[in-house]
């Protein structure tokens, strides 16, 4: 499927055995290492994780599970745990910080079916307006790289706006969600 197929119909797809959640993470994982270059949205990719899971989700459904989320590649951004990652929240405090468990909303969309391919950029401590940091540096918008995306999910929105991944999760407490697709 293409970069621009709706994770909707990705999960249709998927739970119907036209498409495999396996050919659905290479398909991105492949777009993120053409495109993510370019835009500094994903700052650590999970490519073996993410073809395991990938093979996990496809036996789920061939055992007959309808898993709502089925095969669908997720960003996660860079300051929500994901188990056995690191996760460094943009700074040089955090850079080797292996986060311990799952946050319950990374938990969820694993047990829908959702294949978790990376981390997106955010800003230091997801505490800029813009998505820039001291590890990764400056996340570029899509349609002119001169421009921030705003931020702090800034990694997350150019992530799904760049066409690397059909959705990706972020945060928002002043913003950081709502600022980047304006």
């Amino acid at each position: 499927m293409s970069a621009v197929t709706s994770a909707r119909a990705i999960a249709r797809a998927v739970n119907a055995g036209t498409r495999s959640a396996r050919a659905e993470a290479e398909a991105c994982l492949a777009r993120i290492a053409a495109g993510n270059p370019a835009l500094n949205a994903i700052v650590a990719v999970h490519h073996d994780a993410a073809l395991a899971q990938a093979d996990a989700v496809d036996r789920r459904v061939a055992a007959g599970e309808t898993l709502p989320l089925a095969g669908i590649p997720v960003a996660v951004k860079d300051t929500i745990w994901v188990a056995g990652r690191r996760v460094t929240q943009g700074s040089r405090l955090f850079a080797d910080f292996v986060a311990p468990a799952d946050a319950i909303a990374v938990e969820r969309l694993r047990q829908a079916g959702a294949v978790l391919v990376g981390m997106a950029n955010s800003s230091e401590f997801a505490c800029k307006g813009v998505t820039t940091n001291p590890l990764f540096g400056p996340t570029r918008h899509p349609l002119d790289p001169a421009l921030t995306p705003g931020g702090s999910s800034g990694g997350p929105a150019v992530a799904v706006a760049g066409g690397l991944v059909p959705l990706a999760l972020g945060t928002d407490a002043g913003g950081s969600s709502r600022r980047p697709p304006a």
